[in-house]
């Protein structure tokens, strides 16, 4: 029986050593916090009044294919229900459009100034994109959908993804990862994104894992270019193959420290950059005195102007006057949990700036939500610069940004017998079905090569 070590109970980790031990590997799982689930994680907050409930510190919904992975790739079956998510867009205090649109495309199209058949070139063209990736050569998200569309406004609910909920440059962030039919339809756990990774954590249990919280590992150790284990609190455990779930980064500049690696790789590998930081007011509010949907429920709001340079100015440190956010309401009874999501600029250390900013997008969100801040009945700030210390890590979106000056890299490291799995691992388009896929696909890889190998 082949030992296999993971590093960090993310969902790369947690996927990867699921399919692993149903195929009979010996999984030893080493998180260094006390939580499961990496960035996909929710927290009980609220009081005795109003009510305990889930709030996500990381992503606050995933796609419809995740549950596909665990059903047709582990041939498991998830321990949550799925709730679909409707995303209302707005710009200026104005409704643009829902999401999905459906038979309301055309009538939000109007809305947006296109003319009946600019609205049908637009629609031709987006469905080719979607169906054969006609235009995913080109170099970035912004590209296509200039490309696409001359209205500003759409162009920003295509650079949405790139921008809002990745947290990246649309003119930086590559072509190939615009389309989202690996993804699926967005959905909400029944109970919070913490459902994802104790779906995962259910499969390790039944199989016999072992995950060990509160332990670190220290140094991945390497003997003729292979890996032969790892040092986790000053003690050596062998493995015959170590896969890393933490940030790419971390597991070559910092675990593989002193080992020597091709300069290209490590030119590579000190180019990634992190994605934007996140901030979020997480509130309570008494549905009764709001006019919101049952339901999970996101109000995106994006800038009137070009979202692509907003994002600049982000990533230059600037807060802008109209910068991207979202609300997301979560299904619940008389008392709802409200999650506010922004992004702090770049390099920002002053954290009364960053609440006066959430403020100010709380009162924008208030203008198209009626009575929202008379709503609130409880509520909790985290900034980013809360996060390392409060949630357990940095509140990126993607500890490594997608970037189209990024070369591709495999789950598979330049040495034997050692992988990187989770969204950190390009390309992935991040998010939580990305980090899922690439732990599945490291663990078929290792599959395959041990039946070979036997």
């Amino acid at each position: 029986m082949k030992n296999v070590i993971v590093i960090g109970a993310g969902l790369g980790g947690l996927s990867v050593a699921s399919a692993l031990l149903k195929a009979g590997f010996k999984v030893k799982i080493f998180e260094k916090t006390s939580h499961i689930g990496g960035r996909c994680r929710s927290i009980w907050l609220g009081n005795e009044e109003f009510g305990r409930y889930p709030f996500d510190v990381g992503p606050i919904f995933s796609g419809t294919n995740i549950i596909k992975l665990i059903k047709n790739e582990l041939k498991e079956k998830p321990n949550f229900k799925p709730e679909f998510v409707k995303i209302y867009i707005f710009s200026n205090k104005k409704f643009l459009m829902n999401m999905p649109p459906r038979h309301h495309l055309l009538k939000n199209l109007k809305r947006m100034g296109f003319s009946f058949s600019e609205s049908i070139f637009f629609i031709y063209k987006l469905w080719k994109q979607r169906q054969f990736d006609s235009y995913s050569y080109m170099d970035s998200h912004n590209d296509i959908a200039c490309f696409l569309t001359k209205n500003q406004l759409m162009r920003n609910i295509l650079n949405m993804r790139a921008g809002l909920f990745h947290g990246c440059l649309p003119d930086d962030m590559p072509g190939y990862t615009f389309n989202t039919k690996d993804y699926g339809r967005p959905f909400y756990p029944s109970g919070g994104m913490q459902k994802i990774p104790d779906t995962f954590l259910n499969i390790i249990k039944k199989y016999n894992g072992q995950i060990y919280t509160n332990m670190s590992v220290d140094k991945i150790l390497i003997e003729n270019n292979k890996t032969v284990g790892v040092v986790v609190q000053g003690e050596f455990i062998k493995a015959d193959f170590v896969i890393s779930a933490i940030s790419i980064v971390e597991t070559v500049l910092k675990l593989c420290k002193g080992v020597s690696f091709k300069n290209e790789f490590l030119k590579l590998i000190k180019s990634y950059k992190q994605g934007l930081e996140v901030s979020m007011f997480f509130m309570i509010v008494d549905k009764n005195k709001i006019d919101v949907e049952d339901g999970n429920v996101l109000y995106a709001f994006l800038p009137e102007s070009d979202l692509n340079k907003v994002m600049h100015q982000l990533f230059n440190g600037i807060y802008p006057n109209d910068p991207p956010f979202g609300i997301f309401f979560t299904k619940s009874g008389k008392f709802r949990p409200v999650t506010l999501l922004f992004y702090t600029p770049k390099g920002e250390k002053n954290k009364k700036r960053i609440i006066q900013a959430g403020e100010f997008l709380l009162e924008i969100a208030n203008l198209a939500i009626p009575n929202l801040i008379n709503a609130i009945v409880w509520r909790k700030i985290i900034t980013s610069l809360d996060y390392p210390n409060e949630i357990g890590f940095k509140s990126c979106v993607l500890p490594v940004a997608e970037s189209k000056n990024y070369k591709k890299v495999s789950f598979q490291l330049p040495i034997k017998n050692l992988f990187n799995v989770g969204s950190s691992v390009l390309p992935s388009g991040g998010g939580t079905v990305q980090a899922v896929k690439s732990g599945l696909e490291c663990a078929k890889f290792i599959i395959k090569g041990n039946k070979l190998c036997s």
